[in-house]
């Protein structure tokens, strides 16, 4: 792909500001222009530090953007990778961004479109190292809810991986 850091900066900051029109037709113009998808520009947009459209959003509390980055992803697979990536310094996702910066209700949106709030930045810290003040009840709460999730997506896969062998 061609897209410019001046590009990639502007999905940042339409999803930053919650600009969602701007930003759905801004990444559209894109990728007819790449002809590729949209999964593939927005997967392929990073800052210097690695940073996607969603850390932006994350640290700026836009749980709108958020919901329209998940909508442009187009599935739940490229919502999943596209919401776990590190960036480069920290090796923080948006979900961490989110909770340094106080947005429980970010958080819950970016796990519920397949974001994983277990994961270990590079300093091994995951979202509940960062509960602060607010809500860790609440926080605490949806990573319980993500893990019980994974456990029965992994139970079901390993049933289909059994039945397949007979």
């Amino acid at each position: 792909m061609a897209i410019t850091p001046h590009e990639s900066h502007q999905i940042a900051v339409h999803a930053g500001q919650g600009q969602i029109i701007k930003l759905t037709n801004f990444v559209k113009k894109l990728a007819k222009r790449e002809n590729t998808s949209i999964a593939q520009v927005l997967l392929g947009c990073k800052d210097d530090f690695q940073q996607t459209a969603a850390h932006i959003a994350a640290k700026a509390g836009q749980i709108r953007s958020i919901e329209a980055l998940a909508r442009l992803l187009g599935s739940s697979e490229n919502s999943a990778t596209y919401f776990n990536l590190a960036n480069r310094f920290t090796g923080d996702r948006p979900v961490h961004t989110a909770m340094r910066h106080g947005f429980l209700g970010v958080l819950k949106v970016l796990v519920a479109n397949g974001a994983d709030p277990t994961a270990k930045n590079r300093f091994g810290d995951m979202v509940v190292d960062y509960l602060g003040d607010f809500e860790p009840e609440e926080v605490l709460r949806v990573v319980e809810e993500y893990n019980t999730k994974e456990r029965g997506r992994l139970r079901t896969t390993q049933r289909i991986g059994l039945c397949s062998l007979v």
